[in-house]
């Protein structure tokens, strides 16, 4: 039996930034020996779709996986990569007309039916996360003899999304993995020396230190994909995962694919320990919480290795706070802004503009946030970006659902492709605000006073 794994393309506008595959890597890992395995990575190919064919034609694989991780890039790029799954599947279907096709990914579980029902060459979706069904799962389908697990019917697999005649049957979700328990990754199939040198700015070695999040913002889906509760992994196994890709590929930057790297506050600074303990000369980043950061965890977390932070604070003011459910206020922002520059730790900082009931009161007051933040960062030099979105919305969210009640979404919205909440009053925000921190950035990076009048200090 013949399995072929592909990563679809999630890259935008031929960007040069490359992620490892390291769900689909795990995953990679469970396959049993008795299926002969090939894996495609779409989006490290320089021509991915003559190089699809050329794998399904050499290999027709008996079953194709289809991995989405994302539906669309953000960053102000109102895009979608549906077309991505869509063209896989349609490509697979018509080269190879036999084999079962399964999607999953994250992107996937987000719009599982919805998929099934856009994209009729998929037989089967896994939804959430695979590890513990993977192996099965397969088994199922290419009827093999399981070699570590019990024999056991689509039917009954948790996760499953499957299509019986014209209709689609989605089994109950089951347990998620222990993190300690998580499958190591096929590096001999994704090696990656073929990700590590692509990057100019973003490690392309992601590391998982924790699945989950328990914060609720109001439009995030962390709680959807990973749970509600925070599933820690123990430090040591952490630190052995980071060892082996320096050692064996020499590996030298990662980023914490967590949620929040720095919660649960004595879990962060057991692994900045066991980093510290072994010496490896390596360097990482993550995500951080403004309110859990102390000079104590961060001067720890820098001797452990720690080369860039990024917050996400969200809102530049405390209403826009109170709406996202941030369960922060802006002292928080400044006093995390202060101890990074005090700190001279390379900072990287993420905003939603022109969110939901904005007035020009708010975003007066969203303007001289920025500017103390820039004021407060300017003499050490150390920010290295603020990066500003409008808020992308996602069906069942509880912001979502709050502006379903007060009108301003329509009930029927199709959050498939892109939706953003950017209404035209404040459209040009998210501009000023970019060409304001344009300004001072180059103005601190030649050490030059910025003695420019910002019209929005006094008010719009």
């Amino acid at each position: 039996m013949k399995l072929l794994m592909v990563q679809v393309p999630t890259s935008h506008l031929g960007s040069g930034e490359k992620v490892y595959p390291l769900g689909l890597s795990r995953l990679s890992s469970l396959v049993p020996d008795n299926v002969e395995k090939h894996a495609l990575d779409m989006n490290i190919c320089i021509d991915p779709w003559a190089q699809l064919k050329e794998s399904l034609e050499n290999q027709a694989p008996d079953i194709v996986t289809l991995s989405f991780r994302n539906l669309d890039p953000l960053a102000g790029h109102q895009a979608s990569y549906l077309s991505s799954l869509k063209t896989a599947a349609q490509l697979v279907r018509n080269i190879v007309p036999k084999t079962r096709i399964m999607a999953g990914g994250p992107a996937f579980s987000l719009f599982a039916k919805r998929l099934m029902i856009e994209i009729p060459q998929i037989d089967i979706g896994l939804v959430g996360e695979g590890e513990l069904f993977f192996n099965q799962l397969l088994s199922s389908i290419l009827h093999l003899e399981p070699l570590s697990v019990e024999p056991i019917s689509v039917e009954h697999i948790p996760g499953i999304i499957r299509r019986d005649n014209d209709r689609l049957i989605t089994n109950s979700m089951g347990p998620k993995i222990s993190m300690d328990d998580i499958p190591k990754m096929d590096v001999k199939t994704f090696c990656p020396n073929d990700y590590s040198k692509a990057n100019t700015y973003v490690a392309a070695m992601g590391i998982e230190g924790k699945r989950g999040c328990d914060l609720w913002c109001g439009y995030c889906l962390y709680p959807f994909l990973g749970g509600t509760c925070m599933r820690l992994r123990s430090p040591k196994k952490i630190v052995d995962e980071i060892q082996m890709l320096k050692n064996e590929y020499g590996i030298q930057l990662f980023h914490f694919t967590d949620s929040v790297v720095n919660r649960p506050s004595d879990h962060f600074e057991d692994l900045c320990r066991e980093l510290i303990h072994r010496k490896l000369d390596i360097a990482w980043t993550g995500f951080f919480r403004e309110d859990s950061l102390t000079r104590q965890n961060l001067s720890m977390a820098m001797n452990a290795g720690l080369t860039a932070i990024y917050f996400s604070g969200d809102a530049l003011t405390d209403q826009g706070l109170k709406l996202l459910n941030k369960q922060l206020c802006c002292e928080d922002i400044l006093n995390a802004s202060t101890l990074t520059a005090e700190m001279g730790i390379l900072t990287m900082c993420h905003f939603l503009v022109n969110l939901p009931y904005e007035t020009k009161q708010t975003i007066d007051e969203s303007s001289k946030m920025l500017d103390r933040i820039l004021d407060i960062h300017g003499p050490v030099g150390n920010l290295g970006a603020i990066i500003f979105n409008n808020i992308r919305l996602y069906p069942d969210t509880p912001l979502t659902r709050k502006l379903t009640r007060s009108g301003i979404l329509e009930p029927r919205t199709d959050f498939l492709y892109p939706v953003y909440h950017n209404p035209e009053k404040f459209r040009h925000i998210l501009h000023e605000f970019e060409a304001r921190c344009h300004s001072a950035g180059v103005f601190s990076r030649l050490n030059i006073s910025n003695g420019i009048n910002n019209p929005y200090k006094e008010g719009i």
